[in-house]
């Protein structure tokens, strides 16, 4: 059982290693609930990813689905498997902060959650809870409230946010899947920077609440096919989600990808250049994704205008909202980068939000038709690899500048995935995105297993995910 219980070993098992381990006593949950504790004690401290680590409470509740397992008598198939939830998760006694100083000491949770409810109800075992940045608004792990999350793959580099914390502890070993949420790109982006698989699924296929047209819950895992099993897990209605859908249908049959169109896009006409490293994967990706889909072809987009900004708009707004509900003492908590960006909303009147709400609109309309014609389309995740780990983002001032190619999604709802595309020269993560229709998240991700089995990026590499992470200054 000891084999099984070395980090570096559970790092590499997939979902169904996992399971088949626990059926046939090849392991159980204490033996790998006490290394994935033991590993985040280990790291934790450099890597900042976790908070409200639960040892005592986890370790009790292993033991009874050891118990469950010995019996014969699961709860589900991910009983007593090891996962992590975000900040802005709610759970009974974990703390709310949701990223920021500005929310004082956090709040006490006294509800679960729709993602909670659904992990505790299956016996999935929650370790803790990920760290996340200010208010979930920058692609980093810049947190006021817990101080700088690292990547594991160099601790000097960025984790992505806003699921920062998420991300980094899976790439380190910690947990089989974290629970993240994503308004832009928040839990693709820790993905494409920690060498992870996320999911964005079409609006109302996870259910979340407070109930948004723009933000979804999703799960971040180490291999795409795993996202499948804790997709279907999360999915589903549920009242206090008043936009939740249907449950996701069957596997496709053997073969049918021979029968799909697949889109190929790395320029959108605006943001940032994609650096050439990222160029250089996104075009390996192509080669490997021609060898799987029945037809592979070029498309262009036609936005006609930058279709970020009124996005951007869109985010100031929703800053300006959580700052303002805040008395004056926490006020000046609030980190001074993020207040100079969306302060100017103050000032808004009824037509300039109608402005950017108009241009949302249109670029929705050029998403829809960037789409047409295929059934799915891939990527890059991020016009660039990395940035230093203490900055909220690439472009100062704008600290989501460079989801180009996630946040059109979340304004349009279709589904996207994240995937490990490959490595640059200083062995930092790359993401490749595929995008889905509306309601086809299964066979989306049954695309994106299927394009890394045939990228076969860790191998071809000779890496494996950093349970000892890389300490660069």
């Amino acid at each position: 059982m000891s084999y099984l219980t070395e980090i570096s070993r559970l790092a590499t098992l997939s979902l169904a290693d996992l399971r088949a381990a626990y059926r046939e006593g090849r392991t159980d949950p204490v033996a790998v609930t006490r290394a994935m504790l033991d590993q985040a004690e280990r790291v934790n401290g450099t890597i900042n990813a976790l908070y409200g680590i639960r040892r005592d409470e986890a370790l009790t509740e292993a033991e009874a689905a050891r118990a469950r397992w010995k019996a014969g008598k699961p709860l589900s198939d991910v009983d007593g498997v090891p996962v992590s939830i975000k900040d802005s998760v709610p759970a009974v006694g974990m703390r709310w902060h949701h990223g920021s100083a500005l929310h004082g000491d956090g709040i006490l949770g006294k509800a679960d959650g729709i993602p909670t409810r659904k992990l505790k109800a299956a016996g999935a075992i929650i370790l803790g809870k990920g760290t996340m940045p200010d208010f979930g608004l920058s692609g980093s792990g810049v947190s006021g409230s817990h101080g700088i999350v690292r990547n594991p793959w160099g601790t000097a580099w960025n984790t992505g946010g806003s699921s920062a914390g998420g991300g980094a502890s899976i790439a380190a070993g910690i947990g089989m899947m974290s629970v993240g949420s994503d308004i832009a790109g928040s839990v693709r982006l820790p993905a494409s920077h920690c060498g992870l698989a996320a999911l964005k699924p079409t609006q109302g296929v996870i259910p979340h609440a407070p109930a948004s047209t723009v933000r979804s819950a999703g799960p971040i895992t180490r291999r795409a096919a795993d996202l499948i099993e804790w997709a279907r897990l999360l999915s589903g209605p549920d009242e206090d989600d008043r936009y939740s859908l249907l449950l996701l249908g069957q596997p496709q049959p053997a073969g049918w990808t021979n029968g799909i169109t697949v889109g190929t896009c790395a320029d959108f006409g605006f943001g940032p250049a994609v650096e050439p490293e990222v160029i250089a994967c996104f075009d390996a990706a192509v080669e490997a994704m021609g060898r799987i889909a029945g037809r592979v072809e070029p498309v262009s987009a036609d936005y006609g205008f930058d279709a970020y900004l009124p996005i951007d708009d869109s985010l100031k707004l929703r800053g300006w909202y959580e700052y303002a509900a805040a008395d004056a003492v926490h006020r000046a908590r609030a980190p001074k980068e993020l207040v100079d960006w969306f302060a100017e909303a103050e000032a808004w009147t009824p037509a300039r939000i109608r402005e950017f709400e108009s241009g949302i609109e249109r670029g929705v309309a050029g998403t829809v038709a960037l789409m047409r014609g295929v059934d799915f389309l891939l990527t890059p995740v991020m016009p660039l690899v990395n940035w230093p780990a203490d900055r909220r983002g690439p472009v100062f001032g704008m600290p989501l500048r460079h989801t180009t190619f996630t946040a059109p999604f979340n304004q349009s709802g279709h589904p996207a995935v994240s995937l490990c595309g490959g490595f640059d020269g200083r062995g930092l993560p790359i993401g490749i995105q595929i995008v889905g229709h509306r309601l086809d998240d299964l066979r989306l991700m049954e695309l994106a297993a299927a394009l890394e089995t045939e990228l076969d990026v860790m191998n071809r590499s000779g890496r494996s995910w950093p349970v000892e992470p890389v300490v660069a200054h």
